[in-house]
């Protein structure tokens, strides 16, 4: 069963779910967790404070709108939200295989606009 969550990034709050997949069930027992996030295209970025360690789940790279994703080599947790500078065309495409946690909606706009870098924290929906 996913876990449904809430990040508060800068002044934007984001809701969603993470996944029930290993990834997601280990960042969801972690809950909840911050990071410091750089931008990078229109995806936000950072290693999960506190840590969660190696995961070694299935990995992509092509994602979509509002996904969620982690990456164990760095233990980052990144926010996709449109083309990042390895897409092609209009596809949203990370830097290196992720493992897709979750997903979320709201105002990606107003995300684009926050100066980084920034805190995002994830927390469970009350």
């Amino acid at each position: 069963m996913s876990t449904p969550i809430v990040i508060d990034v800068g002044e934007v709050q984001l809701s969603g779910e993470l996944m029930d997949n290993e990834a997601g069930s280990r960042l969801a027992e972690n809950l909840p967790f911050s990071a410091e996030m750089g931008r990078w295209g229109e995806e936000l970025y950072g290693p999960v404070e506190p840590a969660v360690g190696a995961i070694g789940a299935e990995t992509q790279e092509v994602m979509e709108r509002g996904d969620l994703a982690y990456h164990d080599d760095t233990g980052w947790f990144c926010i996709f939200w449109g083309p990042t500078p390895s897409s092609q065309g209009d596809e949203i495409r990370a830097a290196f295989p992720v493992q897709k946690v979750g997903r979320v909606d709201g105002d990606f706009d107003a995300v684009a606009a926050l100066t980084t870098p920034v805190t995002a924290t994830v927390r469970a929906a009350e």
